[in-house]
């Protein structure tokens, strides 16, 4: 899928260069063409969430760290397993230029798909075909891109509730090249533009009959993803109005207590009545790490089934899997987006709200989702708001683990000091590093071959740090 997304933009590159107006127009019997609504709708597939860059985040967050039973590879050499992902693991401030460069560029791929969506979005207007296509094919297009601009700008913008007047990322909303380049737009103005994809999303999904799988979004998805911006944004209202249209749209929360504990879990399936999307892919593997001592401790009661079937070991090898990623089906596809989620949204939003019976209904969201993954699980009432609070996002820490959630939250939160241990080899010693609280590197600095092909950018103030150094345990 990969190869055929990278073939077409590249297709699209030489068209767009050619000629931007009539790029899509006949030139020969032999050539392909994108002209139809269901053309467009196929071309947008290879667009869907696959890229390599989902695996970064919980290498930045405190939901993993290395372990020594399964970290080696010969066990005494520099080249020991897991070296690619130092950088990131670290913090370094030239983590796409250093051991870790090779893995992948999260900035260029984020815009290669922003790219693909693009020329849907410039074309399907007037692509032939019925409008009910041509609705659903922008639907998704528009979902997409504010997805894709969501990532990006928590990963190379301040937080949103820190300093929404900081630089984010540059808006390209064409598919059209641009000789000069094109400068960053604030983080505000990166979101009012997600804001503005998802919402005409939701409003074109909510014309049609909802359809759920091959690997393409829908509008419960949209509106999940609504409700995950707005949280981020602090508007506790649409953030709540949000996720429940995505909870009265969806299939319902699966029932991990009425599964068996001994058949195989694989998280990315449809099977699974609360994921809704399948999507992305895992170049970082996740065998190299394993669940964060914190993690664990969330995860640790006994009768919780997410820590059954999301983490398993492997009494041969001695090796902790963890099995919530770690199982592929033929696609190698492995993220998801889940109905959890706006549980979680909701029952946050409405502690941080000012609505009627707030502390209640949050309650609710809470206990509802905690029936749905512990074995006889009996409702907690917590009257204190500020533990209420604590209580939710600590359940979102476990049930959104290893999902690309963490990182985001922990910038919201107020960038709180997390520390990892790393070491280069087995009979190295452990060392500590240490992000600080507030740390710049909470904003990650864009790659330095991006600035070749565009002159209008500036640079964030983390790529000035100077190369974080561990210290001895």
């Amino acid at each position: 899928m990969k190869y055929f997304r990278n073939m077409i933009l590249g297709w699209l590159c030489v068209c767009l260069i050619g000629a931007c107006s009539d790029f899509l127009e006949e030139k020969s019997q032999d050539e392909v063409l994108v002209k139809t609504a269901s053309d467009y709708s196929e071309l947008l597939l290879g667009y869907m969430g696959y890229s390599d860059c989902w695996g970064l985040l919980y290498l930045l967050s405190d939901e993993t760290r290395l372990d020594d039973n399964q970290y080696w590879g010969d066990g005494n050499t520099d080249d020991a397993t897991g070296i690619s992902y130092r950088d990131y693991y670290t913090w370094q401030p030239d983590m796409w230029e250093g051991t870790s460069s090779s893995e992948t560029n999260c900035y260029k791929e984020m815009y290669e798909l922003i790219m693909g969506v693009n020329a849907v979005l410039d074309g399907i207007d007037d692509a032939e075909g019925d409008q009910a296509t041509k609705d659903r094919v922008k639907a998704e297009a528009l979902g997409l891109r504010g997805f894709y601009y969501h990532f990006l700008v928590n990963v190379f913008g301040e937080p949103y509730n820190c300093n929404r007047q900081a630089l984010g990322v540059p808006l390209k909303l064409t598919a059209a090249l641009l000789e000069n380049g094109i400068a960053r737009n604030t983080v505000e103005k990166v979101y009012d533009q997600i804001v503005k994809d998802l919402e005409q999303s939701s409003e074109l999904f909510r014309q049609y009959p909802k359809q759920r799988g091959d690997y393409r979004i829908n509008g419960t998805v949209v509106d999940i993803l609504l409700s995950r911006v707005y949280l981020y944004m602090e508007r506790w209202d649409e953030a709540i109005a949000a996720a429940n249209r995505a909870i009265e749209t969806s299939e319902g929360l699966t029932d991990y207590t009425k599964m068996n504990a001994g058949d195989e879990f694989v998280m990315a399936s449809y099977t699974h009545s609360e994921v809704e999307w399948v999507y992305g892919k895992a170049k970082m593997r996740p065998i190299l790490f394993v669940p964060s001592e914190k993690l664990m401790e969330v995860l640790e009661g006994k009768k919780d089934c997410r820590k059954t079937f999301w983490i398993k070991k492997d009494e041969i090898l001695n090796q902790i899997q963890i099995t919530k990623i770690d199982r592929y089906d033929l696609t190698e596809l492995y993220n998801t987006i889940r109905i959890s989620e706006a549980y979680l949204n909701r029952a946050e939003a409405y502690v941080l709200s000012e609505q009627a019976n707030k502390n209640t209904l949050a309650l609710d969201d809470l206990n509802r989702l905690r029936h749905h993954r512990i074995i006889g699980y009996t409702d907690v009432s917590i009257v204190d708001e500020e533990d209420l609070l604590n209580a939710i996002r600590e359940e979102r820490y476990a049930e959104l683990c290893f999902e690309g959630h963490r990182w985001f939250d922990l910038r919201r939160y107020g960038m709180p000091s997390i520390t990892h241990d790393y070491k280069i080899r087995k009979n190295a010693p452990w060392e500590t590093y240490t992000l600080r609280e507030k740390d710049p590197l909470y904003t990650l600095p864009i790659p330095t071959s991006m600035f070749t092909n565009n002159i209008q950018l500036e640079q964030n103030a983390s790529a000035n740090e100077l190369r974080r150094v561990g210290i001895i345990k």
